[in-house]
């Protein structure tokens, strides 16, 4: 049985608790396969994790946590990070492998080796540029 925490939620008992390693495995092949739907406004609410990831770790419906400000779920957010060490290490190194591709994708040199709009403009067999005039 996986280790659990109760925490005070502005009045409401949460139980958090430590996922197994196949669950951590089934977030990351959710990742993969581009099967978890993203929600903008709860993955960034925290630097180290989402809403989302919260939601799986407790037994708080995500529909409650709407009616929180991050401060009152903060006590989740720490009883997540002492039970699940594992998660957020997992996590931290899939946020990082993204960046790393997203610079990749952005880099200059990546930029530059984009066809240009002029150059998917096709020559027309007489040589004349387009757009000047003869």
């Amino acid at each position: 049985m996986s280790a659990t925490k109760q925490v005070d939620v502005d009045g409401r008992a949460v139980t958090v608790r430590e996922l197994t390693v196949g669950e951590v495995r089934d977030w990351v092949t959710e990742i993969e396969s581009g099967g978890k739907t993203i929600d903008v406004a709860g993955e960034f609410v925290f630097e180290d994790c989402s809403v989302d990831d919260l939601v799986r770790m407790s037994d708080m419906p995500r529909e409650a946590f709407d009616d929180f400000a991050p401060s009152q779920i903060e006590p989740i957010r720490e009883a997540a990070r002492a039970l699940n060490p594992g998660f957020f290490r997992v996590r931290a190194a899939v946020a990082a492998a993204q960046a790393s591709i997203a610079r990749q994708l952005l880099s200059p040199v990546a930029l530059s080796e984009t066809p240009s709009h002029s150059s998917l403009t096709a020559m027309p067999a007489s040589g004349n540029t387009p757009g000047v005039a003869t």
